[in-house]
């Protein structure tokens, strides 16, 4: 994990520009990420075929079942019920897709040095033993925190509960002010990464096993063509909800 090893930072201004662009929660693509770029891309979090390193891609399932793969398909709409590969994870990149995308990223930037990565609030911390459930509809979730605490016993202690958060409709976030390379290997998120220069925001809402993007036409066409990740256009309208799917629901 790397927010145990990161200090929190008090700069929460520093996300002011994205609470003041985000559209209402759980509306569209533009609540999780700002409706303010010329590009977008969502990032499918792969399956997860029960060995190390091997991933499922999503049109391979969609493949396997017979549907149809398109911007607004939702996983559980393309899974056939004898699925073998575990669910894609929620709210965080594969290790892999996030060493390809953090690459492209730095590319399209002039402050890779200097990112601000926010972290939901909600996630257990040390010593903890949250449980918490997340609204349906939009969202499809039920989430136990109980099967982390041992593995967090030995970290750091958790920021106060009265510190400063980022507060974005639907959701609070700690902060964390650190290079680019500190957006790998994360249990949890980020959640809502993004440069000094603001030239991309990266966006892993904590119900979604996918990513968005929003960034220059160049970032975005290298993310889709990027063999390492699976990706497609979107756009600030597209559907984010569990019902979003039409064509395959």
């Amino acid at each position: 994990m790397q927010w145990p090893r990161l200090p929190v930072s008090d700069q929460v201004q520093a996300a002011d520009w994205i609470r003041d662009s985000v559209h209402p929660f759980a509306q569209d693509v533009g609540s999780v990420v700002p409706p303010v770029f010329r590009a977008y891309a969502r990032i499918f979090h792969p399956a997860n075929a029960g060995h190390p390193g091997v991933d499922v891609r999503w049109s391979d399932v969609a493949a396997q079942s017979g549907k149809t793969v398109h911007p607004e398909m939702q996983f559980h709409t393309i899974a056939p019920p004898d699925l073998d590969p575990d669910p894609p994870k929620l709210g965080v990149l594969s290790d892999r897709q996030a060493a390809a995308l953090v690459a492209l990223l730095s590319a399209h930037t002039s402050t890779p040095d200097s990112c601000w990565f926010c972290l939901w609030d909600g996630y257990g911390y040390p010593g903890s033993a949250n449980v918490f459930v997340a609204a349906r509809p939009p969202f499809a979730r039920l989430r136990i925190a109980l099967s982390r605490v041992q593995l967090r016993l030995s970290t750091p202690r958790p920021p106060r509960p009265d510190g400063p958060r980022v507060r974005l409709p639907g959701r609070d976030y700690l902060i964390y002010h650190a290079p680019l390379t500190k957006a790998l290997s994360w249990e949890d998120g980020p959640n809502l990464w993004w440069p000094d220069d603001r030239a991309w925001c990266v966006a892993s809402e904590i119900d979604f096993p996918y990513t968005y993007v929003g960034g220059p036409q160049a970032l975005i066409d290298a993310i889709i063509n990027d063999p390492e990740i699976e990706a497609l256009a979107a756009t600030p309208a597209d559907g984010i909800t569990y019902d979003s799917d039409k064509i395959n629901s």
